[in-house]
């Protein structure tokens, strides 16, 4: 296998031909034939794990909260539901230029499953709910947080 070229996990498995083969095998030789710095590891996986803070009863992704935005959108849309989703909304595609829709689908379902189960593990189910967005029109794949029967997602 050509170390210079991406390999997917399904010429992993082709080439070394052992059905034992797993996931993690597969992580192990993409980061021992990439450099990979040790801070993008630990990004990556905040990626699927963040942060999280409550702030006026809803959670936050802190990475992504900055407060004077946080106000001008509850300003600007008179609906706090309606701030906490554009202010935890990740576009999927931006991030991962290269990805097809469906794998960016994909993806999005893992990071609201994980984001989900974080959420519940440790602010409970009141302060909002994790879900990906597909916007047919243009493609692009998006995961926020919001308590869902009360937000309309359109442009603050």
């Amino acid at each position: 296998m050509n170390s210079d070229q991406p390999f997917s996990f399904i010429d992993f498995k082709k080439h070394n031909n052992d059905p034992a083969i797993s996931g993690i095998d597969y992580v192990h030789a993409v980061y021992a034939t990439t450099p990979l710095h040790f801070d993008f590891l630990i990004h990556y996986a905040q990626l699927f794990s963040p942060d999280m803070t409550v702030m006026d009863g809803r959670v936050f992704i802190r990475e992504l909260y900055d407060a004077n935005r946080h106000r001008e959108l509850v300003e600007s849309t008179q609906d706090a539901d309606r701030a906490q989703y554009w202010m935890n909304l990740l576009e999927i595609t931006g991030l991962f230029d290269e990805l097809k829709t469906d794998q960016a689908i994909a993806l999005a379902q893992i990071i609201s499953q994980c984001w989900n189960n974080k959420l519940l593990a440790e602010h409970g189910s009141s302060y909002g709910e994790a879900r990906y967005i597909c916007d047919t029109d243009s493609d692009e794949v998006f995961v926020t947080i919001a308590r869902w029967p009360h937000v309309n997602s359109e442009e603050p």
